[in-house]
């Protein structure tokens, strides 16, 4: 198989058991094949004797483990390639969003008969496609997008409002799996506070912070790549609260389980301008670098986080921060003027 900028991979996952070895090699295989971007369009199963509960949880890790994965193998690589995982139950696309994906060619795995591959009316018949194993063209079966999204039976509260902060500062796998929850769990509108250029004059190596318009573009364009049904609210935040102090619509807020503690002040902001307390959303796969960004605000949920994946063993590899990227710049810099 020719190694080519982008490409998609189809792959499927059954949650609520371990990640199968075939969905491991198929990422990795399409890792290597793929130098610019990756977008693993993914359909969520359930086995029939799964447990019901902890849809949410199952959701996370499932993520956590195959970000992992896609970038552990990028990391042995020395490839800078960006992976973009898309629930495809979820993301509501039409033909016309299939448009950004019809120069790529998509890589299929192979399956058991049981576990083909059956992908919505949205998605392009004249796709290209190719299975990893043999290299051959092959085909996808489009059907009705009911079939597709009646395979994920996995539970998890939702909600019509749903809030989320950080600073957002070179978008990396942490970020992307808090992002992906947060839309996961609105079924309306999300509502994402961004930390302004002004709250972050403390940073460490904050001459390589990224502008607050790139990191709210960057926010913006993958939240849109997650789902097309949800409407995105972005918002400057100069203090440790945000929109979430202001905003009665707002029903539940998604978190990094490090700064939960820290969120419960901002049920109480609410409640002394007689706002509702709002549902806190943990997402425990999200691990903070020991370092001092994340007492920046009680809302600074991702900008210092690094992801882990406690089933996977590429986790070592994945101590990704947005401190340590900067850090890394700094460095470069540094040996640059040498």
């Amino acid at each position: 198989m020719d190694v080519a900028p982008r490409h998609s991979l189809l792959l499927q996952t059954h949650l609520g058991q371990p990640i199968a070895d075939a969905e491991t090699n198929a990422l990795r295989a399409a890792v290597d094949h793929t130098t610019v971007e990756l977008t693993v369009f993914l359909t969520l199963k359930k086995k029939a004797d799964a447990a019901d509960a902890g849809g949410w949880s199952l959701m996370q890790r499932r993520l956590a483990e195959l970000y992992a994965v896609a970038m552990g193998q990028a990391l042995r690589n020395r490839s800078r390639l960006s992976v973009d995982i898309v629930p495809m139950d979820f993301c509501a696309y039409s033909a016309d969003d299939m448009a950004a994906f019809k120069e790529n060619v998509t890589l299929v795995a192979d399956a058991k008969s049981e576990d083909a591959l059956v992908c919505p009316a949205w998605w392009p018949s004249e796709m290209r496609s190719a299975r990893l194993a043999t290299d051959m063209p092959t085909s996808v079966h489009c059907a009705p997008s009911s079939l597709l999204t009646s395979r994920c039976a996995i539970p998890w509260t939702t909600y019509p409002h749903v809030a989320v902060g950080g600073t957002f500062d070179h978008l990396h796998v942490g970020h992307k799996i808090l992002l992906t929850a947060t839309a996961l769990a609105a079924t309306n509108r999300v509502v994402c506070g961004i930390s302004s250029d002004a709250l972050l004059e403390k940073k460490r190596y904050k001459e390589f912070l990224e502008p607050y318009r790139r990191r709210e573009l960057n926010v913006l364009l993958f939240l849109r790549k997650i789902r097309k049904d949800i409407i995105v609210e972005l918002a400057p935040i100069s203090d440790p609260y945000g929109p979430t102090a202001t905003d009665p619509t707002i029903e539940a807020l998604v978190v990094s389980r490090e700064t939960l503690p820290g969120s419960d002040a901002l049920n109480v902001r609410r409640a002394e301008t007689g706002l509702a307390p709002m549902h806190l959303l943990s997402v425990d796969l999200i691990t903070l670098s020991e370092n001092a960004d994340h007492q920046d605000s009680a809302q600074s949920d991702s900008n210092s986080s690094g992801h882990s994946a406690a089933a996977s063993s590429d986790n070592s590899l994945l101590k990704i921060s947005s401190t340590a990227i900067r850090a890394e710049l700094a460095r470069q810099q540094t040996h640059q003027g040498r």
